[in-house]
């Protein structure tokens, strides 16, 4: 099966660092699942996005390969994460693939968020979880960035928390899970 590479996610992102709510650092985690179809479902969601209309995570059902980026710009890593993740973008956005980089900063940051948006190049959707109501039903531990993959079926192929700059194994083993769930 093409997803059995995500195996190596965990040792891929061994030492890696988290950003917990502020500036911070904590332990890496991630996790895969090597069953595409067989995996655990993603939560839906619906959520507002930054050009006011509402996205739901089951809009793309059947349709697009998923990545979830839950984010905020008091993180560091975070916005040093974000520039890959353009250009993850660009190079399979026309086979697919979406982001919807969900923004975990409160309501009076949403200055913050539009300027980060336009300063980082981010021109997939950009959602509000402003009440963290969608970021724990990912990730319990509420570590920042997370990022999570959904294949078409709506299965979580690949979760991990936190990001190291200069991580290419890490990056390449993101790319590498994008590549076999647009394959499927």
């Amino acid at each position: 099966m093409k997803l059995r590479i995500l195996g190596a996610v965990v040792l891929a992102l061994a030492g890696a660092t988290a950003c917990s709510g502020n500036k911070g650092t904590g332990p890496a985690t991630a996790t895969a699942t090597a069953k595409a179809a067989a995996g655990p479902k993603g939560p839906d969601f619906s959520l507002k996005a930054l050009d006011g209309s509402t996205v739901r995570l089951s809009d793309y059902a059947g349709k697009k390969v998923v990545l979830l980026d839950f984010w905020a710009t008091t993180c560091d890593p975070c916005l040093q994460e974000m520039p890959e993740l353009v250009k993850l973008y660009k190079k399979y956005k026309d086979r697919g693939f979406e982001i919807l980089a969900i923004s975990a900063d409160g309501p009076d940051s949403l200055a913050q968020v539009t300027a980060t948006v336009h300063d980082k190049g981010m021109t997939f959707p950009v959602l509000l979880d402003e009440e963290t109501s969608v970021l724990p039903r990912y990730n319990p531990k509420r570590d920042l960035p997370c990022t999570v993959v959904v294949d078409r079926a709506g299965s979580i192929v690949l979760k991990r928390s936190s990001y190291q700059a200069g991580d290419e194994s890490a990056m390449k083993t993101l790319e590498a899970a994008i590549v076999a769930a647009l394959a499927d």
